[in-house]
């Protein structure tokens, strides 16, 4: 009886931790701004190209990675359910050897503008992709490269929700998109 309490214990515990998605990460690069630039994209087991899904840009923060992004912010259970396409980029290093978004703060350096609508291009290209369902979400930097986004790609991205990350008015003052951008801030 005192076995059977202690495995019943344990399948509670680790049904708390352990995520139930059953579909499969891809990952891959594409070339931009001169160098390969890698993501992780999470496809539900629904996704089988017949039906155009929308897609969520989901970026890390400052000195995070595509894949803790990709587990911390868990949204593989959400993605099965309510069938949409999750990709994870990675950013690059900045001068301390960190992972991060160039989210308009430098004017030199790597463009992750470019990054970003090459990376919606190359997967439209793969994937069957609802056009007028493109979101980015991220987490304080990936806050940051999302509300970027939405000033300077808003023909491609619908709406955004950053976490812990709004903008830098100081570098870019105003945000002129084409068109409103819903956006939320957490």
């Amino acid at each position: 009886m005192q076995k059977a309490k202690l495995y019943l214990s344990l399948f509670i515990l680790t049904g708390f931790f352990v995520s139930a998605q059953t579909g499969v990460t891809d990952i891959d690069s594409i070339y931009s701004g001169g160098m390969y630039r890698t993501y992780r994209l999470y496809k539900p087991l629904s996704y089988t190209g017949s039906q155009a899904y929308p897609l969520v840009l989901n970026f890390h923060g400052y000195t995070s990675t595509s894949i803790a992004q990709q587990f911390y912010g868990n949204f593989m259970p959400i993605a099965d359910t309510a069938k949409f396409l999750i990709v994870h980029p990675q950013g690059t290093k900045d001068g301390s050897n960190q992972p991060f978004w160039n989210a308009g703060i430098s004017p030199t350096g790597v463009n992750d503008l470019l990054f970003t609508s090459q990376l919606i291009d190359s997967l439209k290209s793969i994937y069957n992709i609802d056009n007028n369902c493109i979101y980015s979400t991220g987490m304080s930097n990936g806050g940051f490269i999302s509300n970027f986004l939405a000033c300077n790609l808003s023909n491609k991205i619908a709406a955004i929700a950053g976490v812990t990350g709004t903008m830098f008015t100081t570098v870019s003052p105003t945000c002129n998109p084409g068109r409103p951008v819903p956006v939320m801030h957490i």
